[in-house]
């Protein structure tokens, strides 16, 4: 668990890194084209690749977190034991679906790689770094997916499994 938590950390830090490089990136660029009137050779590609490794690397965080959107307008009145048994289902069909989603990513990762495919442009980048972000920021994502499950069935079998709060209720603890 101290792992998954450590990588969490080490894959926002960088989320937060690409954000900020982004930002520089696009006022060097903005800057440039105003003033010399020729912006950053390929900055659309390099805006898109980092906005790659912004969304995708911090999602295991979101998940461990439970910050994610919740649908909660036909659970509310449900009690404890119902609603972490639907959350129990939600996690197991995310976790096949990111499973899946997992073993696609690699395979267009490893093609990437494999033929040094690169995106046409002055600098010719090579496109296997985005395509990896997308791959590790998913499987660090089923990871915590099977973590949340197996915590989950432990949580239903001892009786001790509490259900996500709403954002509703958190919202009004912070106010207090």
């Amino acid at each position: 668990m101290k792992i998954l938590q450590w990588i969490d950390r080490l894959l926002v830090v960088t989320a937060v890194a690409a954000l900020t490089l982004l930002m520089l990136q696009i006022c060097v660029s903005v800057t440039a084209r105003y003033i010399f009137n020729s912006p950053v050779p390929d900055d659309l590609v390099i805006s898109e690749f980092l906005m790659v490794f912004i969304v995708f690397l911090p999602l295991s965080s979101v998940q461990a977190e439970r910050e994610h959107v919740f649908v909660t307008i036909f659970t509310e009145w449900m009690s404890n034991n119902t609603k972490v048994i639907l959350e129990t289902f939600g996690v197991f069909i995310g976790l096949i679906a990111f499973a899946v989603l997992s073993a696609a990513t690699f395979a267009d990762f490893k093609h990437a790689w494999d033929y040094g495919s690169y995106v046409t442009g002055l600098w010719e980048l090579v496109e296997w770094p985005p395509k990896f972000a997308v791959f590790f920021g998913i499987a660090i994502l089923t990871l915590r997916l099977a973590v949340d499950a197996v915590q989950s069935v432990r949580g239903i079998v001892k009786g001790t499994a509490t259900a996500t709060r709403s954002e509703e209720d958190r919202v009004l603890d912070a106010e207090f």
